[in-house]
């Protein structure tokens, strides 16, 4: 089911996935951290219309049954987590994967709350106030993504 362009999804991760949460803020997409039980979780995504993110089989079955949206991911890298979601979003959302791997500074990768830009080359959050800017941990960014590009090259062309 292909949901309109101007919808963007929500993430929720659950507590196997905190640093994936990190990294989806990264990318712009609104991702709640969320270390909660199965019925917390269920309630959450689906009073927010969010895309639950997990590794656990039997909580992803119960969202699908519920007719909610949830992703099944393996026990690996983030590389491999960020390649089936980039898919996931390509087929439901249809933004190509160019568009979902780049780094967009909209949001807090801590707190998910929305960046304002203080300079040119600096980001400040509106709610925790934590600054971010293109500084020496770029480049592990770059890679990691890079990475990732080529994972889902391997998926289909846009």
């Amino acid at each position: 089911m292909r949901r309109e362009a101007s919808q963007e999804p929500k993430f929720l991760t659950d507590s196997m996935h905190g640093k994936l949460s990190h990294w989806l803020r990264m990318l712009g997409y609104d991702t709640l951290y969320y270390p909660r039980d199965d019925d917390e979780i269920l309630k959450k995504a689906s009073e927010e219309g969010r895309i639950v993110l997990t590794s656990d089989t039997e909580l992803h079955r119960r969202i699908l049954s519920r007719g909610g949206a949830s992703i099944l991911l393996p026990l690996n890298k983030t590389e491999t987590h960020l390649s089936r979601i980039a898919a996931y979003v390509k087929e439901n959302y249809g933004t190509p994967y160019e568009e979902f791997l780049k780094v967009k500074f909209k949001r807090c990768s801590l707190c998910n709350g929305p960046l304002q830009q203080a300079t040119s080359s600096r980001w400040r959050c509106e709610t925790c106030g934590q600054e971010f800017w293109v500084g020496g941990h770029w480049r592990n960014i770059s890679g990691i993504l890079a990475r990732v590009k080529e994972l889902v090259n391997g998926l289909g062309k846009d």
